[in-house]
């Protein structure tokens, strides 16, 4: 199930099977908004409640589903995990990259707290032929390295949004490749 990319959706036999009903891929669009009781679904979907248990069942066997009794009046269904990742596996390089953005933001706020307060310098290079008056280069030591860090640092978050926007569209492409808008 591959929409033109290189990366694909890998389904165990339950979970395909589960998803090859218009009605259960409905019943995870819903979940995936939020946590819904059986009679809230039922209406919802226009089901009887009978064909909505014995969906919610095939739903809960394969993984996608879980049910969650909190020992109250209602009982509340809701994506699982694996449901989650089906649905949006986008999420987990956007949190990856994200990771990766606040990690240099860190490492360059930190070479510039240290370049301030002079714990960090750039170690001066010898040049035999250059005068002996030679500055030396803040570019090169750890402004530097603060500069590269935040640059990438923005790098990243703008790739965390183009995995963002792209993980949207292969989620409708999926959808309509189940054949559910």
């Amino acid at each position: 199930m591959d929409s033109g990319g290189s990366a694909k959706i890998t389904l165990d036999q339950a979970s395909f099977k589960a998803l090859a009903s218009d009605v259960r891929v409905g019943i995870l669009k819903r979940l995936d908004v939020r946590r819904e009781t059986v009679t809230d679904l039922s209406n919802l979907l226009s089901l009887s409640k009978p064909t909505l248990l014995e969906h919610l069942e095939k739903l809960q066997s394969a993984g996608l589903v879980k049910r969650v009794d909190e020992g109250r009046k209602w009982i509340y269904y809701e994506l699982s995990d694996k449901g989650r990742k089906i649905l949006h596996p986008e999420r987990v390089a956007i949190t990856l990259v994200l990771g990766l953005a606040v990690t240099l933001a860190a490492i360059g706020a930190f070479l510039v707290i240290s370049a301030s307060y002079g714990g960090l310098t750039a170690a001066p290079v010898f040049n035999a032929s250059a005068p002996a008056a030679q500055a030396p280069s803040t570019w090169g030591g750890p402004v530097g390295l603060a500069v590269l860090a935040f640059t990438l640092s923005v790098a990243s978050g703008l790739v965390a949004l183009a995995l963002r926007f792209v993980g949207q569209r292969r989620r409708a492409q999926f959808f309509e490749q189940l054949g559910v808008a």
